[in-house]
């Protein structure tokens, strides 16, 4: 009897709680109509406990458990359309530095979806929980595991004025 699925496979290098740093190629689900494929969020933050990987130069599959993944990069030549779904949601991005539990970090944009324009990094962030998010860093894409970060790191704006509180304050309310 065959099991397999129609599915492509994408390049990818990530990271691990127990190996550390390793090259593979992810498995992506096809969708049998042509119309939409499934991304590398979408396969991350599926409720898949195991995401399938050919990790070895043979070719061998292996199931890696989605709780021990730390992060994951895309390869160079996947599109940005294949690792996430961008179009159409308001979005914005906030700099940042992640802090992962094995002692490591990531500076980065994170993308942030928007619910709300008015909506702080702290919000996005408490919502989204253990899922997996997007970092736009300086070599291309890589894709964060939520539930291994152990702090976030809002990035001052570059143009951002370093004023006293008390100067900021006077600015919004002028005392008569």
């Amino acid at each position: 009897m065959d099991h397999r699925i129609p599915t492509r496979r994408v390049p990818v290098t990530y990271w691990t709680v127990d190996q550390g740093q390793a090259h593979g190629q992810i498995f992506l689900g096809l969708d049998p109509t042509g119309d939409r494929h499934q991304t590398v969020l979408a396969r991350l933050n599926s409720p898949s406990r195991f995401i399938p990987m050919a990790s070895s130069p043979d070719g061998r599959i292996e199931l890696i458990n989605r709780t021990r993944l730390l992060r994951l990069a895309p390869g160079p030549e996947v599109s940005r359309g294949d690792v996430y779904a961008h179009g159409g949601t308001p979005s914005r991005e906030e700099d940042v530095e992640v802090w992962l539990i094995d002692g490591s970090s990531v500076r980065g944009h994170l993308w942030m979806p928007l619910e709300r324009p008015t909506q702080r990094l702290s919000d996005f962030l408490d919502r989204k929980g253990s899922d997996w998010l997007v970092l736009r860093v300086a070599t291309g894409l890589q894709l964060v595991n939520g539930a291994a970060v152990a702090r976030w790191v809002p990035m001052p704006a570059v143009d951002a004025p370093l004023t006293s509180r008390g100067s900021r304050i006077s600015e919004v309310s002028p005392v008569p």
